[in-house]
């Protein structure tokens, strides 16, 4: 196995028109997100849980970033405050590099620290990449959202579209500790 190239780290406001252009090339395929535009800097804070905003960058350029990955809420209900939504974005650069892998991991670590116990990907059928990367990763698909009418859930630039729904169950806050006292107990 080759030695990684990349290196993770938190994002900065400064990495934010970078990491803007590649959601813009996952809005350009018509297979990442139903979303028209991407946000600004400000609307990007606000709607994203910021301790799991992590980026990949080239370990000798330092300054150019290879892909990001982000939570956020998965509902506004009190009851589900340890669900959540992933992002996750590369650059084609990066394909081929581990690198989604990578970032995936780092912000299931992260959800796990902050005590979340469930991680949802909502992601096209037709993204097959993002699929294999959320399965490799233990996320198993719990669904398909369909609108009735036309058999799909969501209209993206004139088109109606499935989206399927995969999960990774974290353990609760209540396991994690059972796990330390049976540790400490051995």
């Amino acid at each position: 196995m080759s030695p990684t190239t990349f290196e993770l780290r938190p994002i900065t406001p400064e990495d934010y028109p970078q990491v803007r252009a590649i959601y813009e090339m996952g809005l350009n395929s018509g297979h990442a997100t139903y979303e028209k535009a991407a946000p600004t800097w400000a609307q990007f804070t606000s709607s994203k849980i910021m301790e799991t905003v992590f980026v990949a960058v080239e370990k000798d350029e330092p300054e150019k970033i290879l892909g990001w990955v982000s939570a956020a809420k998965a509902s506004s209900r009190s009851v589900f405050h340890g669900v959540v939504e992933d992002s996750i974005y590369t650059h084609p650069d990066a394909r081929g590099r581990g690198v989604s892998g990578a970032l995936l991991d780092r912000l299931v670590e992260t959800c796990m620290d902050l005590h979340k116990w469930a991680i949802h990907s909502w992601i096209f059928p037709e993204n097959m990449g993002s699929v294999k990367l959320h399965e490799s990763r233990g996320f198993e698909k719990v669904g398909v959202y369909r609108h009735l009418a036309k058999m799909t859930y969501g209209e993206l630039a004139g088109q109606w579209r499935d989206t399927a729904v995969y999960e990774l169950l974290l353990p609760t806050p209540e396991d994690r500790l059972d796990r330390k006292l049976e540790a400490a107990g051995d």
